[in-house]
């Protein structure tokens, strides 16, 4: 069978509709202060913001848009190495120029946008730890630095060693079949997001195994097996295989994802269920695709977009396809531009007028400037990179380095070119189409639009992370139930904590109140708890009894109001 397009074109697909849950998730949890119903017990607790429950769904995209990251990236990494040569070093070279150079530029953005903030020391260890870590993408093992600079850079640290573990995958999957493997890292992933679930139910995060399980979670072994389910099926589909997944709905899967939300000990399981549906809907989009072009072939009739249903319109399809073009960068500056023309709705609107569902849908139309933003960032920063990466590894020789040739030169009975490269290539030819004058143009309107987001978050956004605190604190304490604000309150203390890398008891107890004062009260335990912790390690007695005594009211579900002026 020729190269397939429409392989291609699924896979863009399914990258749309990853980018979107991603930002409608962080959207939502920017408008309520949280994106989660607060745990009671052993389950959901139901009696917070009624308003909530009808965005409810929404609060479980995020783990569905990284999961279908996760197992697409599995399936092209897999696809593109057996199609180009099966050369490690040309594999990792590839690897490299598709990921860091746009990641990099997107991490010195983010942290130009902190850097706004007076309150900011360069020189600090701190500011440097969180450097580091994500400069060298092992910023996932910390909790202090896994959501340091731009939250949303932790799965990137997690799938650049995911891509150090895919040589281990191939050997073990070449000695003892892919079968096996997956059964040992279904086994794995599992039990290790199991043993986090438990530890966090029964309040033991903050002993060794907590640590540990936490460690492990966070690690590529508690994502091995959901990236690999890509790889398993790209096997398949290369040697011509029935494709694994495909006989159990993929309705099943995401019924049980959407169960395992309200249970406690098995939350931690949604990432690798909503993994196991978006690999039964690859499966089957695939088989249809193979099906579809069959039909094709022998009938001369137009095939199925993508492997999709035909009722959706190509208006769709075509939308979603550039949508997934341009998910990389848009993951990549979608927090921290959230972040920064959230403080333009906070300056413009008053908080009487914006209640949370309203407060959702006016952060709806900053997408309208965030994913111009990233198409810009595509076009002028990551393609390039692309492009220069497919040149470095000519340059040195590698037999990789033409898609074409390599993938001609092996006897593979589906697909000439993997459908990554494929997709690289078209989206590289449509750069090179661009004239001079073009990217000129473009890279100016980038640059204005860099400055623009900078002198935004110079002027809109708090100044440093005490004031955020101080603020934060009014707004979750105040005796006076007209200037409370719980959402407000978790953003602003959420802030001044990643600045000051959860290391000072005062904001840390800020953000504990805050989240009582919006209902989420398991977190505001764990945060107490954390206060608590930091008071003791420096000795101030005062403050310790100070900070038990409101832990003391989480417990029984009450937030912490001030009857009169008071510190922290």
């Amino acid at each position: 069978m020729k190269s397939s397009v429409k392989h291609v074109e699924l896979l863009d697909h399914l990258r749309g509709v990853a980018i979107l849950a991603v930002l409608i998730f962080h959207t939502l949890g920017m408008a309520f202060g949280y994106d989660a119903l607060p745990w009671k017990g052993w389950g959901r607790d139901f009696s917070g913001q009624a308003t909530f429950l009808c965005f409810l769904p929404l609060g479980m995209c995020a783990q569905a848009g990284v999961a279908i990251f996760f197992v697409v990236s599995g399936f092209c990494i897999h696809l593109s190495f057996q199609q180009q040569g099966q050369r490690w070093g040309g594999f990792f070279l590839r690897r490299f120029f598709r990921i860091y150079p746009a990641y990099l530029l997107a991490l010195a953005f983010s942290l130009l946008i902190l850097a706004t903030n007076p309150g900011l020391d360069f020189f600090s260890r701190e500011f440097w730890t969180q450097l580091l870590s994500h400069g060298f993408l092992v910023h996932n093992y910390d909790p202090a630095t896994i959501y340091g600079a731009n939250a949303a850079l932790w799965s990137l640290a997690v799938e650049a060693q995911l891509y150090l573990l895919y040589p281990v995958l191939v050997v073990l999957a070449g000695r003892i079949g892919w079968l096996r493997v997956m059964g040992v890292l279904a086994g794995g992933e599992f039990l290790i997001r199991g043993l986090d679930g438990w530890t966090q139910t029964v309040d033991a995060s903050n002993t060794v195994a907590g640590h540990v399980s936490w460690l492990l979670a966070n690690s590529p072994l508690g994502y091995w097996f959901s990236w690999a389910l890509g790889a398993f099926i790209a096997d398949a589909w290369l040697k011509q295989q029935t494709l694994p997944c495909r006989k159990i709905s993929p309705l099943w899967w995401l019924g049980l994802a959407l169960g395992s939300y309200f249970a406690k000990p098995l939350c931690g399981l949604q990432f690798p269920l909503f993994a196991l549906a978006t690999a039964a809907i690859l499966a089957r989009g695939l088989r249809g695709i193979f099906h579809a072009e069959n039909e094709t072939a022998s009938k001369r009739r137009v095939p199925s977009r993508g492997g999709w249903p035909a009722g959706i319109s190509a208006f769709s399809l075509g939308l979603l396809q550039h949508i997934g073009w341009w998910s990389y960068s848009l993951y990549l500056l979608h927090q921290p531009l959230l972040h920064v023309y959230s403080h333009l709705i906070v300056w413009a609107v008053p908080a009487e007028n914006r209640p949370p569902p309203v407060a959702y849908l006016l952060l709806m139309i900053t997408w309208l400037a965030i994913i111009p933003f990233s198409f810009l960032w595509y076009k002028i920063i990551e393609v390039p990179g692309i492009a220069l990466g497919k040149k470095i590894i000519g340059a040195v020789g590698d037999p990789g380095a033409n898609d074409a040739a390599s993938a001609a030169s092996l006897p593979l009975s589906r697909g000439g070119e993997s459908g990554e490269s494929a997709s690289l290539r078209r989206r590289l030819q449509g750069g090179m189409g661009v004239t001079k004058v073009g990217y000129g143009l473009m890279f100016a309107v980038l640059v204005l639009a860099v400055a623009a987001t900078l002198s935004v978050s110079d002027r809109f956004s708090f100044r440093t992370a005490v004031q955020h605190a101080d603020l934060a604190w009014v707004l979750a304490t105040s005796p006076d139930a007209a200037q409370r604000d719980g959402a407000l309150a978790v953003k602003l203390a959420e802030d001044a904590c990643l600045q000051t890398q959860y290391r000072q008891p005062g904001m840390v107890a800020t953000l504990a109140a805050a989240y009582a004062e919006a209902g989420r009260f398991n977190e505001a335990l764990g945060a107490a708890q954390l206060a608590c912790t930091l008071a003791s390690q420096s000795g101030d007695q005062n403050l310790l009894q100070q900070y038990q005594a409101m832990q003391r009211r989480y417990l029984q579900h009450e937030p912490y109001h001030q009857t009169a002026a008071g510190g922290r």
